[in-house]
């Protein structure tokens, strides 16, 4: 299914996640984008808060109604993950990468967070919430500093100034392109992209759930349902939910 967007753009909002729930409960559906300069309760996954300063990113939600099963709804974030990185490479030549579950690096670094969330209502379709904060003409000074040494932005790995509004349109196009691919060939499909912008398959990896590791392997690949497939000394477990840390050349393991 095309999707036709439309899209709603504040100047401040508490958050577009929460903004495109109201705009649900309004008869917005399928396809509505809301856009933002700045959110004062951006929020990330497991609940973290995600900076949002005016100007300085690309933080927008889109909902969408999907084709498909509501079994395969969490397979959705690796259609968003890899329309963010197909995006940016499109629009700045950039090399970005794809980690596990739904991030987006740059040489190691984190560039895109990405939230998903159903709405699920009597008597209505079943709708999807996908949150997207790109980092976009931040400078190291900006971010706060724990996460300085793992965050970038668009404007420091480039050296110039971001057109944000082509990053907007060029994402969504290829969340429309990977949408129908998803509807019309199945996850394998989108996997097999996933796959080619992984930053972690192949690599040696740390598992950390609620701040304690609890595994160590070789990321592996994908298991048909999305979970990722780590290979230890006691044969391949199968992750659904977690941290994944890539080990680094001192022998530690870098988030």
């Amino acid at each position: 299914m095309t999707i036709s967007y439309t899209i709603q753009q504040y100047d401040t909002i508490d958050s577009t996640n929460l903004e495109a729930r109201r705009l649900i409960q309004q008869g917005f559906g399928h396809g509505t984008v809301v856009v933002a300069e700045t959110q004062t309760a951006g929020k990330g996954r497991l609940g973290r808060a995600w900076e949002s300063a005016k100007g300085s990113g690309i933080w927008f939600s889109v909902i969408l109604e999907p084709a498909i099963s509501l079994q395969q709804m969490s397979q959705y974030s690796f259609v968003i993950a890899v329309a963010v990185a197909e995006g940016i490479r499109q629009t700045t030549g950039l090399e970005s990468w794809v980690k596990w579950p739904n991030d987006v690096l740059i040489r190691g670094k984190k560039v895109c967070g990405i939230l998903l969330e159903l709405v699920t209502e009597r008597n209505q379709p079943v709708r999807l919430i996908a949150g997207i904060g790109i980092n976009a003409s931040q400078q190291m000074a900006d971010f706060p500093e724990d996460v300085q040494a793992k965050a970038t932005s668009l404007a420091m790995e480039t050296g110039c100034e971001i057109n944000r509004q082509a990053v907007l349109d060029a994402v969504l196009q290829r969340i429309d392109a990977n949408s129908t691919r998803m509807e019309q060939e199945g996850f394998a499909a989108i996997r097999d992209v996933w796959t080619a912008l992984s930053c972690v398959t192949g690599k040696e990896v740390q598992v950390v759930r609620q701040g304690k590791a609890v595994l160590c392997g070789t990321a592996v690949g994908l298991a048909e349902d999305g979970s990722l497939l780590v290979e230890t000394a006691n044969g391949v477990e199968q992750i659904m939910a977690g941290d994944v840390s890539l080990r680094a050349a001192d022998g530690g393991y870098a988030p």
